[in-house]
């Protein structure tokens, strides 16, 4: 039997889909790369850069993106797997940006600092919160149940888990780019070549 041919619409989806999964791998590697050559690992400030970029740019962009008409990845799964996939990876984003937030924290106490007194450090405070929040209403979400013996209509718990997600996302991604923009004035030249060759070794 001939295959139905694919929409404009849906090849629209597919191609920037594409270009997204491109763009994160481009963004996760280069940066997790350059830090693990520039940083101490016994450091927690180098922990608390690798898991809030890990957590929000990689765990928490693949779970909202799971839902894409256009993720190739999880073409042909049902509704249903798919948002078991999307609980699996916002459980991993979540943990690892509570192990962000907590040892940069922590960091802060040892170097005896103030706390979240940048714009960094705000937006990362924020979308950790809503991170939270999100996470929390998604459970209750994946367990509709519940949620009608707490007098609450799951439809609405999901339209706020989604609209919060998307808010932590987006402000933990702001976040990101504030407190990369710090940390990359200071990288050397040598790194300044590294980075150009990985990428273009991606794009190859």
């Amino acid at each position: 039997m001939p295959s139905e041919p694919i929409s404009v619409k849906h090849r629209i989806f597919l191609v920037s889909q594409g270009i997204f999964q491109f763009l994160l791998a481009i963004f996760v590697t280069s940066t997790v790369w350059i830090v693990a050559i520039n940083r101490n690992w016994n450091e927690l400030h180098t922990w608390h850069i690798f898991l809030s970029t890990t957590g929000f740019s990689f765990f928490m962009a693949e779970a909202v993106a799971v839902f894409s008409p256009g993720n190739v990845f999880v073409l042909g799964f049902s509704k249903k797997t798919r948002g078991f996939i999307h609980g699996v990876l916002m459980t991993f984003a979540t943990i690892a940006v509570i192990a962000g937030i907590s040892v940069k924290i922590q960091d802060k106490v040892n170097n005896s600092r103030s706390h979240f007194t940048s714009t960094h450090g705000i937006t990362g405070l924020v979308a950790f919160l809503l991170t939270m929040l999100s996470f929390l209403l998604g459970f209750l979400a994946a367990f509709s149940k519940l949620t009608y013996r707490l007098g609450i209509k799951p439809v609405w718990i999901k339209h706020f888990h989604n609209f919060l997600g998307i808010a932590a996302y987006v402000l933990g991604s702001i976040s990101l780019g504030y407190g990369l923009r710090q940390y990359f004035s200071h990288v050397t030249y040598n790194t300044n070549t590294g980075f150009i060759v990985i990428l273009s070794v991606m794009e190859s």
